[in-house]
């Protein structure tokens, strides 16, 4: 079974949905491929016009180059017989059958930060004041989209940790083009960026809603910071409201026309109304928990609580942590040892140390 094949059947206009209707199970792409022609498709109920346009496409595609843009990005395709397809996913009314994948996988708990692509100056403050403690407990996602979008992602990632960017484009594409060398630090520093488009994709008004509903599914909460009337936001905001979710949005200027839906979403009980991270860590005990594990936390010296409180406030190597506190690596590296023998700290799997 050769995947790339099923890649070379999305760009040629197999749909997701047609793409369920064929592999009920998983089969040999490569045959499927190699075997297409004009009653292999009325057989399997396309339309004339769309055999047409495959039969076109189908033509004039290079596997061999179709490769290589998936290689050039290290990219792999996961689809909906893999074990790593998100659970999350599979609860879309219509299931992406595949999606294309740089980097890798976890089940870390989700927060989805959404807003307008002409965030104002007091939006754009609030993303940089609610980061940094959020992401102590969730991983973020977002569109990939400018302003709002490549904000959450830029402030995750200055506060060193995962950020998920779900694209409208193939994962080939960056776009914005400038947020080329964002899109490669998210995989660079081992998070996701993801696609549900064929490779080749280029951005379309048409596929902004189909990439919301992906933020919204992935995610177990969101962050609304800016939604303007009859905006890309308040379609994930309606999503999430009818999977019953929580969503959290910050007050604004009653005479600000960019506030006015997430005013209005306070007013009807929609969102819950918060103006710090610690509102949004309290809905759930964690800022109540982490109190009382501090309160029993007993540190064999001074050095001990000072890498602890450090490592509180963002998840560090150990020549950051050096650094930081101007030792030689020789006697921090002996006592994180032994804090991770104590179960106060472990260090991840890209070699930085958290709190346990």
């Amino acid at each position: 079974m050769d995947k790339i094949y099923l890649a070379g059947l999305h760009w040629i206009w197999f749909t997701h949905k047609k793409l369920h209707r064929i592999f009920k199970e998983k089969q040999n792409y490569r045959e499927i491929f190699n075997n297409i022609d004009f009653n292999y498709l009325k057989n399997n109920l396309f339309q004339d016009k769309q055999i047409e346009t495959i039969l076109d496409r189908y033509n004039n595609i290079n596997i061999s180059l179709l490769e290589k843009q998936l290689n050039d990005r290290s990219a792999s395709i996961v689809t909906i017989y893999d074990d790593n397809y998100p659970n999350n996913l599979k609860n879309i009314f219509n299931v992406p059958f595949l999606f294309y994948l740089r980097w890798k996988i976890d089940n870390s708990a989700k927060i989805s930060i959404i807003g307008s692509r002409k965030i104002s100056h007091y939006w754009n403050k609030i993303i940089e004041w609610i980061i940094p403690d959020l992401v102590k407990y969730f991983t973020t996602v977002s569109g990939g989209a400018a302003w709002c979008d490549t904000k959450a992602h830029v402030e995750t990632l200055n506060n060193n940790w995962k950020t998920i960017s779900v694209l409208w484009t193939g994962i080939d594409q960056d776009y914005p083009i400038w947020n080329e060398k964002m899109f490669t630090e998210i995989t660079e520093k081992w998070w996701w960026v993801i696609s549900i488009f064929p490779i080749w994709e280029v951005w379309n008004p048409y596929n902004f809603p189909v990439r919301n509903e992906i933020v919204a599914w992935l995610s177990e909460w969101i962050l609304v910071v800016e939604a303007r009337e009859k905006s890309g936001s308040l379609i994930t905001v309606k999503l999430w409201l009818d999977m019953w979710k929580d969503i959290f949005t910050v007050p604004w200027d009653i005479f600000k026309w960019g506030s006015v839906w997430t005013n209005n979403l306070i007013k009807r009980w929609e969102a819950k109304m918060i103006t710090n991270s610690w509102e949004i860590l309290e809905e759930y005990n964690i800022s109540n928990k982490n109190k009382i594990k501090n309160e029993k936390i007993k540190f064999a010296d001074e050095l001990e609580e000072k890498i602890y409180n450090i490592l509180l406030l963002e998840n560090l190597n150990i020549d950051e942590l050096s650094k930081k506190l101007k030792l030689n690596i020789s006697n921090v590296s002996f006592k994180l040892s032994m804090m991770e023998i104590n179960s106060l700290i472990l260090k991840s799997n890209w070699g930085k140390y958290e709190i346990k």
